[in-house]
């Protein structure tokens, strides 16, 4: 007989039972218990350590805890009600995108804290700039010569070369670190110029107008170098005598072909000047008698003569074929007349005849993306017949892709070179209107109205140069303001530093003061006291 199920052998469990499905059951709830107190006694443990070692909590009335400054009422403001223009100014998340253009980095726009990136030529290729000239200017101190060494030294790499005519003596450290060596002009110094030397014909500039603008540059040249020297306005008979001379010298009246034109210096126009013969007949069209006009324009041929064989003399009368030339493989070139600066008309004579050739040369087919410096300014602005030269220059500046930055200390310097509505004041105007980019530091109460006329700055702009730090300026770039501080990397540091002799001692010179030096300065001051 076979035995049942539920006789005395052992049950066989069948898959899905009630009492397995149980025991599965209980087994997954007392899990779920287990995690579940896991988790809270986690988050107690987390909650303590943060009490504990954490900061002290803070709700709607700061932070818990003893000293924590807690306010009894919340405060209850009104909502903010503004226009968008006004919002734009305050929302903290609104940045000002900068001009969109590559170039060196500058330093950082103040209000916005956004690096400042800044170049002309690329500005002006993005149609920002209608003209490719730059003012610069600051009172004494104020970092206006850092920012015009390191725009120099940091566009190098960038493809555009710096040409400086120096006067101070004060770009050696940046001749260094750009690897060149400036070039001495001076008495003795063996290098010669030409500051009548011809400027190249443009690829798509007809022959007529090249040979206009080549004699009326030379003309405006000889005319405010004579000015200068004569201390004031030429005469009709005397301008005319310097038209005839340069003429007679170049061929330019009879009939010469512009490849076989004579090019002049200051000695060949000045013998052209004592020989009638050679320009007599301009006078017959206007019955003006020979001896008389001679005797009209003597005063011209005397401060010709004088320009030549003076202070100046064999610096600035090279023959035709001056040896002389820029190397456009270099970084830049740089003028150093510290050696003719005796006095101010003397000094603006020698700026206007090295950047007269320094033009010539930078006119060459093969001449790189530029910038010219032109330090000083304020002395060049003070003489009638030079802004108009430097007006004609400024015109070039486009066909001939230079970047020129006009660089001075004070505007009232250049509302003061003549009286309010002279010629003089109205093309120093014109010259800083027809500027691209306007960048001014820190200028003294003085200047302040000056600066609004030049600038047209506002009523904020305008007190604001009053209270810029030292290496904080005001851009105008177009018609945009940006306030920008002027960094420097470590290598700039000594490159710009002007007054280091001024903070120079004793004790950092390398020879400490004993107290034998202490106590023989003491006795002499007493015995003077005495």
């Amino acid at each position: 007989m076979t035995a049942r199920n539920g006789g005395a052998g052992p049950r066989m469990r069948r898959e899905g039972a009630w009492s397995q499905r149980l025991a599965d059951s209980a087994a997954r709830r007392d899990l779920a218990a287990a995690q579940a107190d896991l988790t809270r006694e986690q988050r107690a443990v987390r909650r303590l350590s943060q009490r504990l070692l954490g900061p002290p909590s803070v709700d709607g009335r700061g932070a818990f805890g003893r000293a924590a400054g807690r306010v009894y009422w919340r405060l209850r403001l009104p909502p903010l009600v503004t226009t968008s223009a006004q919002l734009c100014s305050v929302y903290p998340f609104v940045a000002d995108p900068g001009l969109g253009v590559d170039g060196p980095l500058i330093g950082q726009e103040v209000y916005s804290r956004a690096g400042f990136v800044f170049g002309v030529h690329e500005l002006y290729r993005a149609g920002v700039l209608s003209a490719p000239n730059m003012v610069v200017t600051g009172e004494i101190g104020s970092a206006k010569s850092s920012l015009l060494k390191t725009i120099a030294f940091r566009g190098v790499p960038f493809g555009v070369r710096f040409y400086i005519v120096d006067v101070k003596g004060e770009y050696d450290t940046l001749a260094n670190a750009a690897g060149i060596r400036p070039v001495r002009v001076g008495p003795g110094g063996g290098v010669v110029m030409n500051p009548l030397a011809g400027i190249r014909r443009l690829p798509d500039q007809g022959e007529a107008e090249w040979l206009q603008i080549q004699r009326a540059r030379r003309l405006l040249l000889l005319e405010g170098l004579l000015e200068i020297q004569l201390g004031g306005p030429l005469s009709e008979a005397e301008r005319s005598l310097i038209e005839y001379a340069l003429d007679a010298v170049t061929r330019a009246d009879d009939g010469t072909s512009p490849q076989r034109m004579d090019t002049p210096t200051l000695s060949r126009v000045l013998a052209a000047m004592g020989d009638p013969a050679r320009w007599a007949h301009r006078l017959a069209g206007v019955h003006y008698d020979v001896d008389q006009f001679t005797a009209d324009s003597r005063r011209v041929r005397l401060a010709l003569e004088r320009l030549i064989t003076g202070a100046l003399g064999g610096i600035f009368d090279a023959p035709a074929a001056s040896t002389l030339t820029i190397d456009f493989d270099q970084p830049g070139a740089i003028l150093d007349l510290r050696a003719v600066r005796t006095s101010d008309q003397m000094t603006a004579m020698a700026m206007t005849c090295a950047q007269s050739w320094l033009e010539t040369e930078l006119t060459r087919p093969n001449a790189p993306t530029r910038v010219c410096l032109y330090d000083e300014f304020a002395l060049v602005s003070r003489h009638l017949g030079l802004m108009r030269r430097m007006r004609e220059q400024l015109k070039l500046a486009r066909a001939l892709g230079t970047a020129n930055i006009l660089a001075f200390h004070r505007f009232s310097d250049l509302a003061a070179s003549g009286a309010a509505d002279s010629e003089q004041v109205r093309i120093a105007r014109g010259l800083i209107e027809d500027t691209g980019v306007r960048v001014s530091y820190r200028q003294s109460p003085g200047s302040l109205d000056a600066a609004r006329e030049f600038l047209g700055t506002t009523d904020v702009e305008t007190n604001l140069l009053l209270h810029l730090r030292r290496g904080v300026g005001l851009w105008k770039v177009g018609l945009r303001s940006y306030v920008v501080k002027h960094q420097l990397s470590s290598a700039e540091q000594a490159m710009v530093d002007t007054d280091s002799r001024m903070r120079q001692t004793s004790y950092q010179s390398g020879r400490g003061l004993t107290d034998a030096d202490v106590e023989a300065r003491e006795s002499a001051v007493m015995g003077q006291v005495r």
